[in-house]
C-alpha cells in the first residue's frame, strides 16, 4: 500500500506500447485541521512500474439546477456552515435549506462519519428552530407548493398536488416480504432477492 500517492498519468510498457507499463503519481500530503484534512499536490512526482491497473471508480458530488452559486466545484459540495446552506435565499429557493453527508463535506470517513455528521447538521436546525427561523411562510392563498418549511403537514400537502404515489412504512413492509418470499430466492441461505426496478416494486403492492 502507498499513501498519499495521487495518480496523474499511465505510461505505456517499452515492450507493447498497448498496455500500460507503468504509473505516475504525484506525492500529496495532508493539509488542514483534523477531521477536515485534505490532500494536496507537492509536485514531486514518482514512477511506479505496472503492468495491471485497476480503476476505482470515485465519488464527486455535481450540482443540482438552482445549486450553482452555492456549490464549490473543485470540491464537489455544497458551501455550508455545520450544514446550513450558504447564500440560500428566498429568490433561489434555497432558504433555510440544510445538507449532510458527502454533499455536505465531501467523500470522506466510513458509514459511521455520517453519524456525528448528521448530528451536525440536526443541532444546526434545532437551533434555527428555537431561534424561530423556520416558521411557516405559507402564503394567503395557502398553496401547499409555496410552504418551504410547514414540516410533515407541508411535505405531504406538496406530495398530495403532485399526485406522488407514496411508499410508506407499511407499503415498505410488503414490498420486504415479496423479496424474501422462498420462490424468489436463487440459493439457500439467501436472505432476499431485491426487486431493482420501481413499477415491479409498485406493482407488488396491488
Amino acid at each position: 500500500l502507498r499513501f498519499l500517492m495521487n495518480p496523474v498519468e499511465f505510461l505505456p510498457s517499452e515492450s507493447d506500447p498497448e498496455v500500460v507499463g507503468a504509473l505516475v503519481c504525484e506525492r500529496t500530503r495532508l493539509e488542514g485541521e483534523a477531521g477536515r484534512q485534505r490532500a494536496v499536490g507537492t509536485g514531486q512526482f514518482e514512477t511506479i512500474p505496472a503492468q495491471l491497473a485497476l480503476l476505482s471508480i470515485g465519488y464527486k458530488g455535481v450540482a443540482l439546477p438552482g445549486l450553482e452559486e452555492t456549490f464549490d466545484k473543485q470540491k464537489g459540495t455544497i458551501d455550508n456552515d455545520h450544514g446550513r446552506i450558504i447564500n440560500g435565499t428566498s429568490e433561489n429557493d434555497l432558504a433555510r435549506s440544510y445538507c449532510s453527508g458527502w454533499i455536505k463535506r465531501g467523500p470522506t470517513g466510513i458509514i459511521g462519519t455520517n453519524i456525528p455528521d448528521a448530528k451536525d447538521t440536526v443541532s444546526a436546525i434545532l437551533t434555527d428552530l428555537e431561534a424561530g427561523l423556520l416558521k411557516s411562510d405559507r402564503n394567503s392563498n395557502g398553496s401547499a407548493t409555496e410552504c418551504r418549511s410547514c414540516g410533515r403537514e407541508g411535505l405531504d400537502a406538496i406530495l398530495k398536488e403532485r399526485s406522488t404515489h407514496v411508499v410508506n412504512w407499511e407499503a415498505y413492509r410488503k414490498i420486504e416480504n415479496v423479496e424474501k418470499d422462498p420462490s424468489r430466492l436463487r440459493h439457500e441461505g439467501q436472505p432476499r432477492e431485491k426487486i431493482t426496478n420501481v413499477q415491479d416494486m409498485l406493482s407488488s403492492l396491488q
